[in-house]
């Protein structure tokens, strides 16, 4: 069995990079660098969820009592964005592939409070759906593609314990920026709160992304922190490719295993953000106040924090093709009980339930590609699965607010989401993982 292209492993000995200075300090070099590059991504994860679903939705009741937009207008925002998104994706895993996630992280982070901060100054309905648009693109296409790539690199063997990690972040930001919100309110109003998160976002996400590298061998080291002999490495020690498999983009198109997880992982996406972005508004609509909606979120994100450690080191006990169906039939009972959630205790149940189940959910959806399909492209693969799932994931709260604002209800968009649900873990219960490319062997 021939090894992978080295070239597409290894930068030329001129361009070797270094790591930043305090990482060869004695208190961090005892640590694979790969754990504190996922700690950094995990600071970007967590300034991504500014404009994620739950956010939105903890937004929504003060921004339809100040401005009377309905939800189906505020939701479409997520329209543009996805549709933003799914585009610019197409150019940032080719980048990501080729350059990393550095400076990719560094102006989208930076991009991302801006529009924050400009979003506190909008006096209209087209103002706050192009900003928004243009954040939540800039979110799901830039900086999630750019982490899932970082970690897809630097670790193999313990992939799923760091992108656990990383989950950390993504968690820690949905149960943050909604007290954030609330504390907004409490000041003044959304000016202030908008003002707040932005803050926030610069001060946790901004500078991190600055140590990553793009792979551990352009700084001789190898990934998962394996051991080496000499100060560089070379091509004769690079992993075996039965654990990282080198797949181009175009042989994993080709496989059946490509198309069934696209489906699987692209219905998590859409019934995902849709349950997010609706929590607050089905909980209020169903007699419970926003305060305590907002709570059971700050709950929910928090309970997705131990879930998303639990998904990660789950990936290392079973592979993702029956991890993944497990945890997405959990998280679809979860959705039967919130369609019966109406008072205060059944929230907090729901905010647990499903906070642990999602968050498991969210890093074996990330790594279920790498795993299949190796880390070398998994940037330009991600540029191909990306857009459709970020449309049909941004096209779900629209049509979630179309139904509540035509009904009234959420029941009915909600058993066909449990059926999406269990259609997405048969799905991926059959992409069985396939052989190594033809010319690998």
């Amino acid at each position: 069995m021939s090894l992978p292209d080295p070239s597409r492993q290894l930068l030329p000995e001129r361009r070797r990079q270094r790591l930043p200075g305090f990482l060869y300090s004695r208190p961090f070099r005892r640590v694979f660098a790969g754990w504190w590059i996922a700690a950094a991504a995990s600071m970007s994860s967590f300034a991504a969820v500014s404009f994620f679903n739950p956010v939105l939705g903890a937004l929504t009741p003060e921004l339809q009592a100040e401005y009377g937009w309905s939800t189906a207008s505020i939701a479409l925002t997520m329209v543009i964005g996805g549709i933003g998104g799914g585009v610019l994706a197409t150019f940032v895993g080719p980048i990501a592939d080729r350059h990393g996630p550095r400076m990719l992280l560094f102006v989208s982070v930076g991009l991302v409070a801006g529009v924050m901060a400009a979003l506190g100054f909008i006096d209209s309905l087209w103002q706050f759906l192009l900003l928004w648009g243009v954040g939540r693109g800039i979110t799901v296409a830039v900086i999630d593609i750019a982490v899932v790539v970082v970690i897809a690199n630097w670790f193999i063997q313990r992939r799923g314990s760091a992108m656990g990690l990383t989950m950390i972040g993504t968690r820690s930001g949905m149960m943050i920026f909604p007290l954030v919100i609330t504390a907004g309110f409490w000041l003044g109003g959304l000016r202030e709160a908008f003002l707040l998160m932005a803050l926030l976002i610069v001060v946790v996400g901004l500078v991190p992304p600055l140590i990553m590298r793009r792979r551990p061998e352009d700084v001789g080291l190898r990934p998962d922190g394996l051991r080496r002999s000499g100060r560089r490495m070379d091509a004769d020690s690079a992993p075996a490719a039965a654990d990282d498999p080198d797949w181009t983009v175009r042989e994993a198109i080709r496989t059946r295993a490509f198309w069934l997880l696209l489906f699987g992982t692209t219905m998590l996406m859409v019934v995902g953000g849709s349950v997010n972005f609706t929590f607050v508004s089905h909980m209020t609509q169903n007699g419970i106040d926003a305060d305590t909606a907002r709570s059971a979120l700050a709950l929910w994100a928090g309970m997705g924090i131990i879930g998303g450690v639990f998904g990660g080191e789950l990936r290392q006990r079973m592979a993702v093709r029956y991890a993944l169906p497990l945890v997405i039939c959990v998280t679809a009972s979860a959705v039967v009980w919130f369609i019966l959630t109406d008072t205060v205790w059944m929230a907090f149940v729901f905010a647990v339930w499903h906070g642990l189940s999602f968050g498991a959910q969210l890093p074996l959806n990330r790594i279920s590609f790498p795993d299949y399909f190796g880390r070398y492209s998994v940037g330009r693969i991600r540029s191909v699965t990306a857009p459709p799932q970020l449309i049909l994931n941004a096209f779900g709260p629209f049509v979630s607010g179309l139904v509540i604002d035509n009904r009234g209800s959420y029941d009915l968009i909600y058993i066909v989401f449990v059926g999406l649900l269990l259609c997405a873990a048969f799905s991926v219960l059959l992409a069985r993982r396939p052989d190594p490319p033809a010319r690998m062997v």
